[in-house]
C-alpha cells in the first residue's frame, strides 16, 4: 500500500513539476514573452480574471494601456491591442473568427434586414407612446418638473421595444417599473463573466446552471405561446427562431433557443439603453451641444406634436453626430470582444502565435489622443467637419466591432436610438441633476456602481 502511495505521491509531484515548467517556459519564451504586461500575467490569468469578474476591467485598462504601450500581454495566451492597424486587421482585414456559436447566429441573421426594421416602426412608437404618457404622469406629480432615472427608464424602454417587436408583445416595463427582469438581466450578465473566467464551473454540480430558472420560464412561456398560435406566423426574430430550431432540431436545440433569445434580451434592449443613457448624460453636461441639438430637432419639428419617424430621423446631421460623438466617448463595447489567431500572425509589429486570444481594445483605440484631438471632451462637430484640422478616422471608430463579426443589429439600435432622442428632446425640456458619481463598471455592458442617473424633465 505505501509504495502506491509513494508511486502516486511520484507521479503527483512530477506532474506538478512539469506544469511549473511549461509555465515558466510560456511566460519567458517564445513570441509572447516579448510583449509587456504586469508581472504576474505572464504565468497566469487570474490577474485579469479578477478584473473582469469585479467588473473593473474597463477602468483599470486604460491605466496599463498607458504605462505599457498599445499591445498588451494580460496573460500566458491572451493579448489586448488598442493600435489602429492592429485592431483594423483583427476586426475587418483578417477577421478573425471569435465563438463558434457565430456559425448559429448566421442563421438568424436575416431577422435585422431593412424591410424587417421598416416594418417594426409602429411597433417602436407605440412604446414610445407609452414612455410619454408615463413621463407626463411624473412630470404632473411634481408640478410640471421630475427627476427620472433615466437609465432604469430607458432600460424599461428598450426592453418593451425589443419584445414587442421581436418576441410578440411588449413586457410593460415602461409602466410597471418592474424589476425582476432588469435583476435577472443584470445576474445574467454577471454570471457570463464568471462562465467566461472559469468555463470549468458552469460542470460542477454545486453550481446553479447559468441562466436562471425565472429567465428560462420566461422565454418558455413565450416560444410555447408562439408555437400554440393557430394564425398565419408573425415574421419577427421569435418566429426566426422558432423557425430554426423546427427545421434543425438537432443541431439548434431548445437549449440553442434559450442561449439566443437570451442574448437578443440583453443584446437588444441593454446595449441600446446603456448608449442612450451616455448620450443623455454628455448632453445634459454639455450645454451648448444639447441647444444647438434642440435647434436642429425644432427645426424638423416645428410642432411639438408632429410625427417623429424614422424617415424624418435618419438625416439629421447633428443628431447622427451626437450619437456617434458619444459612441465614441463612452462605448458600450469598452474592451472589445475576444478573437482567437487560427494561425501565426504578425500584428502592431509583434508575432502572435496559433491559439492566442487577441481582444481588439476598440474603447481605447477611440480615446487614443493620436486619432482623436481632445479624446475626453464630447465635441460632436468632429464629425461634420475636421476638428482642429484632424477629420473623424472611421478606420478607428468601432462601436458595433467591424467585419463579418460585426454586431447584427447595429441598424435596429441606430432607429431606435434616433426615436428615442428626438422623442426625449422634442417633448421635454432635460436638465442636468448636480452631484451625481460617473463611476461605472463593465459586465457585458457598462454600469453605473451608483445604480442610476437622474435626469431632470419638464414637458415642453
Amino acid at each position: 500500500m505505501n509504495t502506491y502511495l509513494s508511486v502516486l505521491l511520484c507521479l503527483a509531484g512530477a506532474e506538478l513539476l512539469r506544469r511549473c515548467y511549461s509555465v515558466v517556459i510560456c511566460a519567458f519564451t517564445g513570441p509572447l514573452s516579448k510583449i509587456p504586461g504586469p508581472f504576474l500575467n505572464k504565468f497566469t490569468p487570474i490577474p485579469w480574471g479578477i478584473q473582469n469578474l469585479t467588473g473593473n476591467s474597463m477602468n483599470v485598462a486604460p491605466k496599463m494601456f498607458a504605462k505599457y504601450g498599445d499591445v498588451i500581454r494580460v496573460g500566458p495566451r491572451d493579448v489586448m491591442i488598442a493600435e489602429k492597424s492592429g485592431v483594423q486587421k483583427i476586426l475587418v482585414d483578417e477577421d478573425f473568427v471569435k465563438a463558434p456559436v457565430y456559425e448559429k447566429r448566421r442563421l438568424i441573421s436575416p431577422g435585422f434586414s431593412i424591410s424587417y426594421l421598416n416594418g417594426l416602426e409602429p411597433l417602436m412608437k407605440e412604446c414610445l407612446d407609452v414612455l410619454e404618457r408615463t413621463l407626463n404622469k411624473e412630470c404632473e406629480k411634481g408640478g410640471g418638473h421630475a427627476v427620472i432615472n433615466m437609465s432604469q427608464m430607458l432600460g424599461n424602454l428598450t426592453s418593451d421595444v425589443m419584445s414587442a417587436t421581436s418576441f410578440g408583445g411588449s413586457f410593460g416595463l415602461v409602466e410597471s417599473n418592474d424589476l425582476k427582469m432588469k435583476n435577472m438581466v443584470m445576474d445574467r450578465l454577471k454570471r457570463a463573466a464568471l462562465d467566461a473566467q472559469l468555463p470549468f464551473i458552469k460542470y460542477l454540480p454545486f453550481v446553479p446552471p447559468s441562466q436562471g430558472e425565472g429567465l428560462n420560464n420566461i422565454i418558455d412561456d413565450i416560444v410555447a405561446t408562439r408555437k400554440a398560435e393557430s394564425q398565419k406566423p408573425k415574421k419577427d426574430l421569435l418566429q426566426i427562431i422558432v423557425d430554426v430550431n423546427e427545421n434543425n432540431p438537432d443541431t439548434f436545440t431548445h437549449l440553442h433557443v434559450r442561449e439566443e433569445m437570451s442574448l437578443f434580451m440583453i443584446a437588444g434592449a441593454d446595449t441600446t439603453s446603456t448608449t442612450a443613457t451616455f448620450t443623455l448624460l454628455l448632453l445634459v453636461n454639455n450645454q451648448d451641444k444639447l441647444k444647438k441639438l434642440v435647434e436642429e430637432i425644432d427645426f424638423a419639428f416645428p410642432s411639438i406634436h408632429d410625427s417623429i419617424t424614422f424617415a424624418k430621423t435618419q438625416d439629421l446631421p447633428y443628431l447622427n453626430a451626437v450619437i456617434n460623438e458619444s459612441m465614441r466617448r463612452m462605448p458600450i463595447v469598452a474592451l472589445g470582444l475576444a478573437r482567437w489567431t487560427e494561425k501565426t500572425s504578425m500584428i502592431s509589429g509583434f508575432e502572435i502565435p496559433k491559439d492566442t486570444i487577441v481582444s481588439p481594445a476598440v474603447g481605447q483605440l477611440m480615446r487614443d489622443p493620436r486619432v482623436w484631438p481632445d479624446p475626453d471632451k464630447f465635441i460632436p462637430e468632429r464629425w461634420l467637419e475636421p476638428y482642429k484640422d484632424v477629420e473623424a478616422d472611421k478606420k478607428a471608430f468601432h462601436p458595433f466591432s467591424s467585419g463579418s463579426r460585426n454586431c447584427p443589429g447595429q441598424q435596429f439600435a441606430l432607429k431606435e436610438l434616433r426615436l428615442i432622442l428626438v422623442t426625449l428632446i422634442r417633448r421635454y425640456e432635460l436638465s442636468l441633476v448636480p452631484g451625481q458619481s460617473h463611476e461605472m463598471r463593465l459586465h457585458t455592458v457598462p454600469w453605473f456602481t451608483q445604480g442610476f442617473y437622474n435626469v431632470g424633465v419638464k414637458q415642453r
